[in-house]
């Protein structure tokens, strides 16, 4: 029997069959430390996630009480809050319109990097899935993706593909410095030209239609 719950640092979350957006956000500053901050927003789905909290089992998963989900969230909080590079670990669980975040500042990239190892270790995910998402060397910040996510997608049911057709993905990186280059050429960058904003279709980059990877260069 399988039982699902909330991860705030993963992409894949198997949770209500419902439409969901994913926003990640990293403030950078030129000395290496910055903010880190992950949303999971399923607030348009509400109703039906209301509905579906009262049954025991959905397409073979055990849905799990509003108890269990607090207490998820807390045991990824600790586990954050306890990587060394890390502070200020705060986890938001609105159970009212159901947008899940997780907050926390890093003294270094690789800090952060540490806290996806850690929670997939935690969730004994296969080692051969790497979690060093991003780097940050020389004004030069990249973000990865690493995850074979065709093939793992390819690997469920066909209900458990439903759930990503309308699902969205918001990236958004900010820096003290102004940005000189950037390689994912439908990001966006700010007025200031201090920050890059990149919207799409988590379908369509498990296709490979789209990437989240991005290099930037900052003067």
């Amino acid at each position: 029997m399988k039982k699902i719950y909330f991860i705030p640092l993963l992409c894949f979350v198997f949770l209500f069959q419902s439409c969901f957006e994913v926003i990640e956000e990293v403030k950078m500053k030129d000395d290496g430390t910055g903010h880190f901050n992950f949303v999971i927003n399923f607030s348009q789905s509400k109703t039906k996630i209301n509905s579906v909290l009262k049954m025991q089992k959905i397409n073979g998963y055990t849905i799990p009480s509003k108890e269990e989900i607090k207490n998820e969230a807390s045991k990824i909080e600790a586990l954050a809050q306890n990587t060394t590079g890390i502070s200020n670990v705060k986890t938001n669980i609105d159970l009212t319109n159901y947008i899940f975040a997780i907050d926390l500042d890093f003294q270094k990239i690789s800090s952060l990097n540490a806290v996806f190892l850690k929670l997939k270790n935690s969730k004994k995910i296969s080692t051969a899935i790497a979690t060093d998402y991003f780097t940050f060397n020389d004004k030069k910040f990249v973000r990865s993706q690493k995850v074979p996510i065709k093939t793992l997608y390819d690997k469920l049911e066909k209900a458990d593909k439903e759930v990503f057709q309308t699902a969205k993905y918001t990236s958004v990186y900010k820096f003290d410095s102004v940005i000189k280059s950037f390689t994912n050429k439908n990001a966006v960058t700010s007025k200031s030209n201090k920050a890059i904003k990149l919207n799409g279709s988590i379908i369509n980059v498990i296709n490979g239609n789209e990437k989240i990877e991005n290099t930037i260069i900052l003067n």
